[in-house]
């Protein structure tokens, strides 16, 4: 853990980016322990406070039926270890008309909120990898495919949205209007929603699991393997944190714009943490 904590001491720092320069300070609140095995994704319910961490528990691909899904509160104390049970590998989750959807392998699955009873499961023939799933102020929802060439949209069926080799293999999605973002191994695509054009939106960014919206124009990412970036359109990327000399994972992360928190699955280290973030520009 030394590189780890040195990083918390390290902050804050300064870095000059291309267009000014930015003071991050991050305060550690808090990081779960026990009871979290593999978990990929976190995501805030602002309606009640409650985290869900979506565990794939162990297999990243596997139908093994033994993933499940945690409550956690704010404070980072579990509500119900196996709130939903019975999933094989989930992944990204999404909130939208009072349901919580979530990736499973080849599936996308439909939850409800209140039980987190799962009520019906959507397929479709080019699923491949499907990964992260993000809703629009409007909810609708979209699906990411890690391995295929497909971004899909959740409607009464799982369809397709795109497919074209410009969003093969995208992994964290993002919606700012009627742009859907995309992270891929080294940028961030634009996916022009009226049109379906694909343009590159932010380049060099390195390989992407998680994209969160900082509300500022530009956005946080995280690797995997332990890196945590700002990034933007008109600005140079900006370390936040890297803990893969500790080989701590940095999963598909949550971003809470309201009170400046970020959620970090660790994913093989098998907690959560929950990282303050003040933004000086």
């Amino acid at each position: 853990m030394k590189a780890f904590l040195l990083l918390w001491f390290m902050l804050p720092f300064t870095v000059l980016s291309a267009q000014h320069l930015i003071y991050p300070s991050i305060e550690k609140l808090w990081e779960t322990s026990g009871g979290m095995i593999t978990p990929e994704s976190v995501l805030f319910d602002a309606e009640t406070g409650i985290l869900y961490v979506a565990n794939i528990n162990e297999n990243p691909w596997t139908k093994d039926g033994n993933g499940f899904i945690s409550q956690l509160s704010t404070q980072g104390e579990i509500i119900k270890l196996k709130w939903a049970t019975g999933l094989d590998a989930p992944k990204g989750m999404g909130l939208a008309n009072g349901f919580i959807f979530v990736t499973n392998i080849d599936e996308v699955v439909k939850i409800d909120k209140i039980t987190g009873e799962v009520i019906q499961r959507f397929t479709h023939p080019e699923a491949i990898n499907l990964n992260d799933i993000a809703v629009s102020e409007d909810n609708r929802i979209f699906i990411s495919d890690s391995r295929g060439p497909c971004l899909f949209e959740l409607t009464d069926n799982l369809t397709i949205l795109i497919q074209s080799d410009d969003v093969k293999a995208s992994n964290g999605l993002e919606v700012e209007g009627k742009l859907l973002l995309a992270g891929q191994r080294n940028r961030i695509v634009a996916i022009d929603l009226n049109t379906l054009k694909v343009s590159t939106f932010i380049s060099n960014t390195g390989s992407i699991d998680g994209l969160e919206a900082v509300g500022d124009g530009t956005y946080l990412i995280s690797d995997w393997a332990g890196k945590i970036q700002c990034v933007g359109p008109s600005q140079d990327a900006l370390v936040l944190i890297d803990t893969s000399p500790d080989k701590i994972n940095a999963a598909d992360i949550e971003f809470n714009v309201a009170d400046g928190i970020l959620y970090v699955p660790t994913f093989f280290h098998n907690s959560v943490s929950a990282l303050k973030i003040n933004f000086q520009k």
